[in-house]
């Protein structure tokens, strides 16, 4: 990875087997990936970068093209893509203690882009970057608050709503309930009773007879469309009046 504008040719590692005019084309690629994917980075050490990423497919095909790319021409590198669930992958560059300055002039090509995460006092998200990071809209946020789903957030001294780092999970719980099935006041409960013996079983096993009997239901909807699709039904009018067609029209 090298810096276009670099004039000092001692920046550029002796070991970068990229042709030299190919290097623009290069960064160029990386701008727009960080530009595109990265929602937040942190640097853990000198030599560590990790680089928070949206979950597309596209994103983390991206990601590991790149970084085999990277990795052929520069081999000081070592990246490592892990996808930490359907909404997120994690970029994570790591460099020798000879290159660390070169990471240091990548993590500048990401950081006009994306402020460090995860906010000015390391341990709170604004609301944007919580809505990101959770895979939500920014307004449903202010709808969970209002539901008793979020607490309230606190204020930054510029007026900015600032939420705990623990907001992402407690986001990601609730998208995961309502994908099982549970309204919003049942994720509200089995969020109050998570601390209580049984909350969870008890609720999943009602949730789960619940979903039972409505298979039953949409089975018996399913056969009967099947059966009217078999028997050539096409008018409902005449339909009404054949006590022989298989559509559950009441009859006296």
């Amino acid at each position: 990875m090298t810096d276009e504008h670099a004039t000092d040719a001692t920046w550029v590692p002796g070991s970068c087997r990229l042709p030299t005019a190919e290097r623009p084309v290069r960064v160029a690629e990386f701008d727009s990936f960080f530009a595109e994917a990265v929602r937040w980075f942190d640097r853990p050490s000198a030599g560590h970068l990790r680089l928070h990423l949206t979950g597309t497919e596209a994103v983390e095909r991206a990601a590991r093209d790149l970084s085999a790319r990277e990795s052929a021409c520069c081999s000081f590198f070592t990246f490592q893509i892990t996808r930490d669930g359907p909404d997120a992958v994690t970029m994570e560059v790591r460099v020798p203690a000879a290159h660390v300055g070169i990471l240091d002039a990548l993590t500048e090509r990401v950081r006009p882009r994306n402020a460090s995460a995860p906010a000015q006092d390391g341990s709170w998200l604004r609301s944007g970057r919580l809505a990101a990071e959770a895979g939500v809209n920014p307004q449903t946020l202010r709808y969970y608050e209002r539901r008793g789903l979020l607490s309230a957030p606190r204020r930054s001294p510029g007026g900015h709503r600032l939420y705990p780092v623990e907001s992402v999970t407690r986001l990601r719980i609730i998208k995961t309930a309502q994908r099982l099935g549970f309204t919003l006041d049942e994720v509200a409960d089995l969020l109050s009773a998570r601390h209580r013996r049984g909350g969870l079983p008890e609720r999943a096993t009602a949730k789960l007879a619940e979903v039972e009997r409505r298979l039953v239901d949409l089975t018996a909807v399913r056969d009967t469309l099947r059966a009217a699709v078999a028997a050539g039904c096409d008018d409902l009018v005449a339909c009404a009046g054949n006590s022989c067609c298989p559509l559950p029209f009441p009859h006296a």
